[in-house]
């Protein structure tokens, strides 16, 4: 992969690019651009990593992501192995901050969107009501043109911005991304911890497979992402675990060692502090 600027193509005839992904599974790996992205996935399941927030990625997941803002999604290990009834749908969005016009977003009638816009930098996840009223509109565009295609755009910004369903996703304090700083060995990571977070993985082993020592890349990481490694890594195995709890119903044990934690009491700990639930709580919740 080349996870460096992605060049999105918006035409002389239209003012935003709108694009439907239909792919065996998500290509692209840590990556930035300029414009401002919404897009609602249809179909995919895997994780999701945007700015220094991790999560699961699923169907119905609709995001706002602002200018320069690294995001990244892969889909679960299957979707790599041939597996012909799995695919990934997505409506892609990509607008520049002056696509209206210049100006346009600072006169009254659109300080709501304006402020959505900054709020976008830290990215944004449109779930509930909100997303259920906007994802047919998303759809819509598809197949509209002209001024319909605008509006529609102009009024799934509104909503959201009106809305009480947009959550943000990167914290506060992650660092601001330079585009000139190299994105390679970061995506590097990333592809090293997604294929061997089920085992034990040493700072070691991914310091030497991006040619780093041990107190080198844990600087680089945590400037790059805003976390250690090792938070990082908690998240993905905790939300294999998830998965698992709702998927197979497996013992609170069985999905302790098969996410990749070695030791129980770690995985308790770690597993309440991100999910806020016990792990027995959270199966419970899916297995009654």
């Amino acid at each position: 992969m080349n996870p460096i600027l992605e060049k999105v193509t918006i035409t002389d005839k239209q003012s935003f690019a709108i694009k439907e992904e239909i792919l065996p599974y998500i290509k692209i790996g840590w990556h930035y651009h300029p414009e401002y992205e919404l897009v609602l996935f249809t179909e995919s399941t895997g994780k999701r990593f945007i700015g220094d927030h991790t999560d699961r990625l699923a169907p119905n997941d609709m995001l706002l992501l602002g200018p320069y803002l690294p995001h990244y999604m892969r889909n679960d290990e299957e979707y790599y192995h041939g597996n012909k009834d799995l695919r990934i749908r997505a409506i892609v969005i990509h607008f520049n901050e002056d696509f209206c016009g210049k100006g346009f977003f600072d006169i009254p009638e659109m300080a709501s969107v304006k402020k959505l816009l900054q709020k976008s930098s830290l990215g944004l996840k449109i779930s509930g009501d909100t997303q259920g009223k906007l994802a047919p509109l998303m759809e819509q565009l598809l197949v509209t043109s002209s001024y319909n295609r605008l509006r529609i755009l102009l009024d799934i910004l509104h909503e959201i911005a009106m809305c009480s369903d947009a959550e943000s996703l990167s914290s506060m304090g992650y660092t601001k991304f330079s585009p000139h700083e190299d994105t390679t060995r970061i995506d590097k990571v990333f592809e090293y911890i997604l294929q061997n977070y089920t085992q034990e993985i040493s700072l070691e082993e991914v310091a030497e497979n991006i040619n780093m020592s041990v107190s080198a890349f844990c600087k680089f990481y945590k400037k790059r992402t805003g976390k250690t490694f090792t938070q990082t890594l908690n998240e993905i195995r905790v939300g294999h675990a998830c998965k698992l709890f709702i998927e197979k119903g497996l013992s609170v044990s069985e999905v302790c060692y098969q996410s990749g934690f070695n030791n129980l009491s770690y995985f308790h700990r770690n597993f309440k502090k991100i999910t806020h639930f016990a792990p027995l709580e959270y199966r419970k919740r899916f297995n009654n």
